[in-house]
């Protein structure tokens, strides 16, 4: 653990947030050009791979703490390990854009995301409008893989959250893309999986809610045809 608090102390103050002047996460790099260079140092001095807890597992239905000091040691390991298992996950699966704390067995309100532009952290994420609007989709989960579930999203959302350097942030109307993603995961924070609230059309007979990967593979352009938005994996 001493070690661990010296390896943590002896890493670079982040240097500022930098992004363009659109406020949507997806088409804007709001990325610290030196949290990838943090993450690796971290990773050759404790390169355990970190593993994704999967249904079952009681750290997927607790409730999740707020994060009070961002600069505890707890916390930043934990912040690392968590870009590390996405990472991971990307590496061998060939998709993944988020992940949550609890979903590495820490139960704190923390998201790690990638979505194209390198690691992003968000901290006490809070969702503060969402659109009338919906969609409805085949989500995927990496706590219960191989399964899709057929929810129904808000649109667009809109959120404030804590970043890298405790500052606030406010990212206002996001894309469709961006707004689902991060309505999975705030359910994590909240012990919310996506199995818990499949979305039913009670104008459509006989349509399964619940389908395994291999089957959305084998009829894709079916299983399509019953949502109005398809993921775009982003590695």
């Amino acid at each position: 653990m001493l070690k661990l608090h010296r390896c943590l102390l002896s890493l670079r103050s982040l240097q500022q947030f930098s992004r363009s002047e659109s406020t949507n996460a997806y088409s804007s790099k709001w990325v610290s050009s030196s949290l990838q260079q943090d993450i690796d140092k971290f990773s050759s001095l404790y390169p355990q791979s970190v593993s994704i807890c999967l249904i079952g597992d009681p750290h997927l239905r607790r409730s999740n703490e707020l994060v009070l000091n961002l600069q505890d040691g707890f916390v930043q390991a934990t912040k690392f390990r968590l870009h590390l298992a996405l990472a991971e996950f990307r590496r061998k699966n060939g998709f993944g854009r988020g992940i949550s704390a609890c979903q590495i067995g820490v139960n704190l309100r923390m998201i790690a995301l990638n979505l194209g532009y390198g690691p992003l952290t968000l901290i006490n994420p809070k969702i503060i409008w969402s659109s009338s609007d919906k969609i409805t989709m085949w989500d995927d989960c990496m706590s219960i893989p191989r399964l899709l579930v057929k929810k129904q999203r808000a649109k667009s959302i809109s959120l404030t959250y804590t970043d890298d350097h405790g500052n606030e942030q406010k990212w206002n109307e996001l894309d469709v893309s961006v707004s689902e993603l991060l309505q999975h995961e705030m359910d994590h924070l909240d012990g919310i999986l996506n199995i818990d609230e499949p979305f039913i059309d009670k104008n459509t007979n006989g349509e399964e809610s619940i389908i395994s990967m291999d089957e959305y593979e084998r009829k894709k352009n079916y299983f399509n045809q019953q949502v109005n938005y398809t993921i775009v994996p982003t590695v």
